[in-house]
């Protein structure tokens, strides 16, 4: 046992979101005094100050931040336990939340989803988009089950060391992407001042692939693209792309499924682009529900093949 009181979490809970002892007492309707010697109890227990108290209000420390995450956590983790027994009940798997980035919900999550759903229907499964750092935080926070976005060092180190459990899937590797029929189609290579005068289908400003894209324009001393149409999602982007003379830089495994029916064709690049490392993730101290489990043996099997 920690010796935290479950109970006076939630009164943290609560001064944060309120951001005074008082407000706080208020809402859990117990006496200012009272909700002081709980937060003064767990101050003890954890041997830190939780809280700065002023004129102004009170504000969480770094400790009391920590413990409040993990409190949000606990509620979330709750909540799940309560709809897999309700679930459970009428015959349903799940419920199971994915995240993953742009990247990741194009290609290898509807691979996975659709050679895992035969064997668990019915079921309840839920996938989200979002960037790196807000997945790590869903995970963190017990909302997401199971996350596929990059293997970046600084990002798990920042905000999930020793809390999030990852295993390297596949290796993103970039190249030009163009329609069956295109002029550049039948090259070997091309290079950013081949395509400096093309029109330019590309992800919108902010997202990493084109950070890495317009980096690579500014690294080889030539200016970003102006002709250009942004696009996204990707399902948009690669319809441009075919129906166009556009040029765009995408991973590769964006675009299995048009290699494979031949309507767009990739052409290697004369720069070199790091490529983006992507992984699995998954807290670490939460065991994997069965449909969780069986998602994670399948994606390593799919990133087997990626790789």
């Amino acid at each position: 046992m920690t010796g935290l009181n479950p109970r006076h979490l939630k009164y943290l809970q609560v001064v944060a979101e309120t951001g005074s002892l008082l407000a706080a007492a208020k809402v859990l309707n117990i006496a200012q005094p009272s909700l002081s010697v709980s937060i003064s109890r767990m101050e003890d227990v954890v041997g830190q100050k939780l809280m700065d108290r002023g004129r102004h209000g009170a504000s969480l420390t770094k400790a009391g931040q920590i413990l409040v995450r993990h409190a949000e956590g606990l509620d979330n983790a709750l909540e799940n336990a309560l709809a897999e027994v309700r679930l459970s009940s009428l015959g349903f798997s799940g419920p199971m939340v994915v995240g993953g980035t742009p990247l990741a919900t194009a290609s290898i999550i509807p691979e996975i989803l659709s050679k895992l759903v035969p064997d668990f229907v019915p079921i309840r499964c839920d996938v989200v988009e979002a960037y790196d750092e807000d997945l790590i935080k869903g995970l963190l926070n017990n909302e997401i089950d199971v996350a596929i976005s990059s293997m970046r060092a600084e990002l798990l180190e920042t905000n999930g060391i020793g809390l999030i459990a990852s295993e390297p899937l596949f290796s993103a590797q970039t190249s030009a992407v163009v329609r069956r029929g295109h002029p550049f189609a039948l090259e070997k290579t091309l290079s950013l001042r081949d395509l400096q005068d093309a029109l330019w289908v590309l992800p919108p400003r902010g997202s990493i692939i084109r950070t890495l894209i317009d980096s690579g324009f500014t690294v080889t001393g030539l200016p970003v693209p102006q002709n250009l149409i942004e696009a996204a999602p990707f399902g948009v982007l690669k319809e441009i792309v075919k129906q166009t003379d556009g040029v765009t830089i995408l991973s590769d495994q964006i675009v299995r499924t048009e290699l494979a029916e031949g309507s767009l064709v990739t052409v290697p690049l004369a720069e070199h682009m790091t490529p983006r490392v992507f992984g699995i993730h998954r807290l670490e101290s939460r065991n994997p529900s069965p449909v969780a489990k069986r998602f994670i043996e399948i994606a390593r099997l799919i990133g087997a093949d990626l790789k």
